[in-house]
């Protein structure tokens, strides 16, 4: 219900004006500038209507105030006689929305009194609206949608998007010993950190799953170098993980290590759910791929896996660095993909030494198993390598390998 405050320093008019607004409305009243002051300071009010010529503290001193105090508030001046240089003052000064001349019509009173409530609602809405968006998108995005709503209609379309999973390692076992409150302090300290960078990288966010993050680009707005956008913002992630790891460290009592998996494919994306409720999200085959590229991290102990189709639209080897790990199987697809290891950015970051890494890899294609092994086996603080010689290993107890590896975990 809405507040409406009547100043006037004739009680009939005061009187007259509660009475027009008697249904629907909630009204206050004040018989001097004094006492309209005094309920501004301690009320909340929607709209203010006043007169101008009253003793001591006049309509536009009055309407001043609550301008300072209450500048949400709609500001009518209400005025017997003509005053051009009180007007102005409350136009420049008070910033009124409108004035109206006594007597009054009371239908064209309550019409602009309607029609001045009802454009501050839409105003409100707008910003809750906006204030919301803001904890998926960026301030760009909302700006964007919020010039075309219609965006946010229940439905989904077909698109390509680069999707990002990331999850923390070790988190179970972490929770388990943490009391609730700084284990919760953490949470959203590190949440925070991570979904700041993906919406500075125009990413949309969609979920939390308890420390784990769900994110895509691409939509609700065409982003030409989504993919190249999602790969800045995981290595930005991990980036801040590195700078941070003292603060985090103090408050875990271990280091924090996030794995991140992005892939680039079609998904239907769009609001999803019913007529009351629905969430912005993602389905399909390519998001559930990011989510097991992420998991599957764990076998080669890499921080971000990238699939092919990803490294490739990002500008690859051009813009970024990374190498390939090879050919994977996940669970639920049928078809391996290609991933990659993400390491930096191009000319942000040192390449590394990779030549051993990949004559080893070339000779493990070749079916040179002792040969390959050898070479993985010369780099020892390589985790990826690590991972080649144990399969190099088994390839040679079986006698052969067709370089597909089985991830047999989601």
């Amino acid at each position: 219900m809405h507040t409406l405050l009547f100043v006037d320093d004739e009680v009939d008019i005061v009187d007259s004006l509660q009475r027009s607004f008697r249904k629907g409305y909630r009204t206050l009243k004040a018989t001097s500038g004094a006492e309209a002051i005094k309920i501004l300071a301690t009320e909340a009010v929607d709209l203010i209507i006043c007169d101008q010529r009253m003793p001591e503290i006049s309509g536009d001193q009055v309407l001043k105030y609550a301008l300072e105090q209450q500048p949400q508030a709609i500001r009518i001046l209400l005025t017997g006689y003509a005053d051009t240089e009180s007007l102005m003052r409350c136009i420049n000064e008070a910033q009124i929305y409108k004035y109206i001349s006594k007597p009054w019509e009371p239908e064209m009173l309550r019409l602009t009194v309607v029609r001045a409530l009802e454009s501050q609602d839409l105003s409100k809405q707008k910003q809750l609206v906006t204030t919301a968006l803001t904890q998926y998108v960026s301030c760009k995005v909302v700006e964007q949608i919020m010039a075309d709503p219609s965006r946010l209609q229940l439905g989904g379309e077909r698109k390509t998007l680069s999707i990002l999973f990331s999850d923390l390692e070790g988190f179970s076992r972490l929770a388990e010993r943490m009391e609730p409150e700084p284990l919760t302090a953490l949470l959203n300290d590190y949440l925070t950190d991570m979904s700041n960078i993906i919406l500075d990288e125009g990413g949309t966010l969609d979920k939390y799953q308890g420390d784990g993050i769900v994110a895509f680009w691409n939509a609700p707005l065409d982003q030409p170098d989504h993919a190249a956008s999602a790969c800045r913002a995981a290595l930005r992630c991990q980036q801040r993980l590195k700078e941070r790891a003292g603060d985090f460290k103090a408050t875990a009592g271990c280091e924090l290590k996030a794995r991140i998996g992005l892939h680039t494919g079609e998904v239907v994306v769009g609001n999803m759910g019913s007529k009351i409720r629905f969430d912005y999200s993602i389905l399909g085959d390519a998001a559930n791929l990011a989510s097991r590229l992420e998991s599957a991290n764990k076998v080669f102990g890499t921080a971000i896996m990238v699939s092919e189709a990803t490294w490739l639209q990002a500008g690859g080897g051009n813009d970024f660095i990374g190498r390939e790990i090879g050919m994977i199987k996940v669970v639920g697809r049928d078809a391996p993909v290609r991933v990659f290891e993400l390491q930096g950015q191009a000319g942000m970051t040192a390449s590394p030494d990779l030549a051993g890494y990949r004559e080893a890899l070339d000779l493990c294609r070749a079916g040179l198993w002792a040969e390959a092994e050898a070479i993985f086996n010369s780099l020892p603080d390589d985790p990826v390598c690590q991972a080649y010689v144990k399969q190099c290993r088994k390839a040679q107890a079986l006698g052969g390998w067709d370089g597909v590896w089985l991830m047999d975990d989601k």
